[in-house]
């Protein structure tokens, strides 16, 4: 999405395997949510993703202590990869 601007977003909310309600997150485009960008969470309900961590840091879930996400740096931006094993039920 080189230069494009996004407009249109679809309100999503992540939980983890064990039921933990994770985030309110504004998804743009299509496809399944691999990344997390912080400036389009609207809602950080377990308190994980919107602290401010260095690159390679690990994301943990608080309730079961599985690995949720890693931050890592795409393009320009520090960004939560999420581990899909991890992530459970995503409602729209």
């Amino acid at each position: 999405m080189s230069g494009r601007k996004l407009t249109k977003y679809k309100m999503l909310t992540v939980y983890c395997k064990c039921g933990q309600k994770l985030v309110k997150y504004k998804k743009g485009g299509s496809g399944r949510l691999i990344k997390i960008n912080k400036e389009r969470i609207t809602e950080d309900c377990a308190g994980v993703f919107i602290n401010e961590l260095p690159e390679n840091t690990d994301v943990f879930c608080p309730n079961c202590g599985g690995r949720l996400a890693t931050v890592k740096l795409i393009s320009g931006k520090y960004m939560n990869k999420l581990n899909q094993g991890m992530i459970g039920t995503i409602k729209k």
